[in-house]
């Protein structure tokens, strides 16, 4: 289920980008099935889906929901925030619209704060914003994401090869076990997720920055895998596919 609001127009003039370092338009396609964003991936573009992602964060958790990821795409559909939310009761599609105001409220303020230059140069050109939940596909980031769902099944996409001479970086297989960083034992962005092979008895042991992407797996009921032990968790609440809603009022994207 998801939520879009139209297109945000800055308030401000129209500021160059790469007038504030570390801020580029950029953004990983993974989710873009659509064939309408072209992404640039890398450092860039995981450095301004943080800092929207920082923006944000407070008011989810202050409305008892937490961001699961956050994108920022681009390309010929133009500019999109995509935020995915979680929540212990599941997230409604009204749950979508609603947050989606109140996100469009937190980034107006924010792209207002002075103390925020680079930000409100990310934010000076129009985009739209989008709100979703995980669905049944749901995006794994955080080590706790792959602890709650071990037994389920996952694709992994690394940034580069896990062993020297090989090209592989895309890993499908059963999450086995999860191991937090002894040396940042509470960092929830650290630590390492073991996934089974598909097929034969190969567990790869992959730490969570060396991961591009990785998302469960949807699989029908059937006879569990080792570690299983509780219902998947990704599906809608209607068990149908992600739907929009009509465009929110009163949002950015109307002054």
């Amino acid at each position: 289920m998801a939520a879009k609001t139209p297109q945000h127009h800055s308030r401000r003039p129209p500021r160059a980008t790469e007038d504030v370092p570390g801020v580029i338009e950029a953004a990983d396609d993974l989710h873009a099935s659509d064939g309408q964003h072209d992404t640039e991936g890398g450092e860039g573009g995981e450095a301004s889906a943080s800092l929207l992602e920082a923006a944000v964060e407070g008011a989810a958790r202050a409305m008892g929901y937490e961001v699961v990821l956050l994108e920022w795409l681009g390309g010929r559909g133009g500019r999109v925030a995509r935020i995915y939310l979680d929540h212990p009761n599941g997230v409604s599609l009204d749950d979508c619209t609603r947050m989606s105001r109140i996100f469009s409220n937190a980034l107006d303020a924010a792209e207002a704060d002075p103390e925020t230059p680079a930000l409100a140069a990310l934010l000076a050109q129009p985009y739209t914003l989008e709100v979703s939940s995980p669905g049944v596909d749901r995006p794994l980031v955080r080590l706790s994401h792959f602890a709650r769902v071990v037994g389920g099944r996952a694709v992994i996409r690394t940034r580069a090869p896990l062993t020297p001479g090989s090209e592989q970086k895309t890993f499908h297989g059963h999450i086995v076990g999860t191991e937090v960083d002894p040396t940042h034992p509470a960092d929830d962005r650290r630590g390492t997720v073991r996934l089974k092979a598909l097929e034969g008895d190969t567990i790869h042991a992959i730490a969570l920055p060396d991961i591009r992407r990785a998302n469960l797996v949807y699989e029908l009921p059937g006879p569990a895998h080792p570690g299983a032990g509780h219902k998947h968790p990704g599906a809608p609440h209607s068990g149908a596919a992600q739907k929009t809603a009509p465009p929110a009022t009163g949002s950015k994207g109307e002054h």
